[in-house]
Order: structure tokens, then sequence, then C-alpha cells
């Protein structure tokens, strides 16, 4: 386990390259508020691979957007993008790639600008972005000009206040599945408390998202097998992957018990990973 840098053109990019470079590259994407450490227990089952995870901009250790920048679900493609074309560990390689949640969103979009490098796409509890109907799109709009400025990320006493705080917003999880996490999303204050290093934009609602429309076209023209994984006790109706998967020229749905975060619970991650190996044998 290492970690990674990448000068990209809005600023820098990090996160954590898990296993042996010289093997077959998967790119690794996180949900929202989440970072690298969102794979800190996957990643070492899947130990034929290298496993790239990063932080997108906005979270973990990578930068912020500059000022008047916006967390839209495609913000994050101009550095994906820098990171794909000039970092020495991706030079002349093609990759797989494994989303959870927003990650499997953004990973998503990320297919149809880079389709002659990817092998294979794969999403966590999740499939593709949050849609707006037509109709719905000046309210989207409005609301997101509307809405006051996010206010500074709070302080804690301690990285284990912080992460009672995250325990509390998310019941279903553990200190044993998230606690990594965290810790990554802290840095530390000269007074000594600690403060979450994501940018409290994230927060804010977006001002325009894709139509159902657009984002089917996006799934038909993704070029590569793909596998969805449903978490049972997850946040996302089955039907809407039913709809989505519908769309996919070559994709396939299973459901392994657990919740969102069933990637990094002790309890479900193997299946997790027993799962996605089977499915990157067969690619």
């Amino acid at each position: 386990m290492t970690e990674l840098s990448c000068a990209c053109r809005y600023g820098t990019l990090r996160g954590v390259v898990y296993g042996n470079p010289d093997q077959p590259l998967l790119l690794a994407l996180h949900g929202w508020l989440d970072n690298a450490a969102s794979f800190s227990r996957l990643a070492p089952l899947l130990a034929d691979y290298c496993v790239v995870a990063v932080d997108l901009p906005g979270h973990g250790h990578s930068d912020w957007l500059g000022e008047g920048g916006e967390y839209l679900i495609w913000s994050s493609l101009p550095a994906l993008t820098d990171l794909i074309h000039t970092h020495p560990l991706f030079h002349g390689r093609s990759f797989h790639l494994l989303g959870h949640s927003m990650g499997s969103a953004a990973g998503l979009l990320l297919a149809a600008v880079v389709p002659e490098r990817l092998l294979s796409y794969m999403a966590l509890d999740a499939l593709g972005p949050l849609t707006t109907a037509p109709a719905q799109a000046p309210q989207q709009l409005a609301q997101a000009v509307l809405t006051q400025p996010a206010a500074e990320s709070r302080r804690y006493r301690s990285a284990a206040a912080a992460l009672q705080a995250r325990l509390r917003n998310n019941p279903e999880l553990s200190a044993d599945c998230i606690g990594a996490v965290v810790a990554r999303n802290l840095r530390t204050l000269d007074s000594g408390d600690v403060q979450w290093t994501t940018d409290p934009r994230l927060r804010l609602p977006s001002s325009v998202r894709l139509t159902d429309e657009q984002l089917q076209a996006f799934f038909q023209q993704l070029p590569v097998p793909a596998l969805v994984i449903r978490a049972e006790q997850g946040i996302i109706p089955l039907s809407v992957f039913q709809q989505r998967l519908s769309w996919l020229p070559q994709g396939q749905l299973i459901s392994l018990p657990g919740h969102h975060h069933f990637h990094l619970e002790a309890s479900t991650c193997a299946a997790v990973a027993t799962a996605l190996k089977e499915f990157l044998t067969h690619v």
C-alpha cells in the first residue's frame, strides 16, 4: 500500500495504491463523502490486481475545486482523465473500473471519455447518477442558486468524537466498517481539534442533473462487460437497478447480503470480493 499523487489541471489528486503495480490495473472510485480508504478492506482480497483507489476532488487528501467550483457528478472527470493520461502507473495501460455509489456514477461517465482504455465496469450498490426529469430542471436550478453558501465544516475534540458523529448520521455502520474512511477524512488543527477535510460544498444541491434519456445513452454506449452488485439492505430500490440494467448491452446484476457499505464490513466484504473475482476471470 503506497500513497498516490498526481498533478491535475485543477490541483492535486491523491489516493492509495494497493498491491503490485505490475498486476492488472483496477481503478476504484468511492462514494459521496468517503475516500480511497473505502476500499481498504476489499483491495487486499483482490490480490491479483493493482487497485488504484483515488480521493475524488474535495474528498480525503485531494484538493478541493477552486473558487466557484461546483461538485456536479462529472466534475471529477478532468482530474481522472489527467491521472489516466499522465501518471506513469497508467502509461499505455488499460484498466478495470470499480465504483461504489457516487463512484459508480462518475465511473459510468468516465467510460464515455476514455472507452478505449476500459476493460470492464463494476458497480457496488448503485448504477449511475441521480437524474432529474426535464420538467423539474427549473426547480432543481432554483434550489441550487437559492441555497446559502456552505458553512465551514464542524470541528471535534478528537477523531473518536468525529467517528461517533458519522455513526450517529449512519446508524447502520459500525466503527470497524467506517473507521478508516473517517480517519482519512480528518485533519488536525493547531488547537488540537480535528476537522473534516471534505469540501463543505459537497453537501450543496446540484444545479443540473442528467435526464433519464441522457443517462440511457451513456449506458447503451458502455463498451465493456458490466457487473452490478446490489446490497440487499441497500438504499436504492431493486426496480431502479432493473430498469437501468436493461439499458446495458453487456450487464449482469446480482444481490448480496449487507448494507450500502457492504464492501467495508468484515462480515460481507468477502462475498463481494468473490463475486468481483468471478466476474473478472471471464472478462
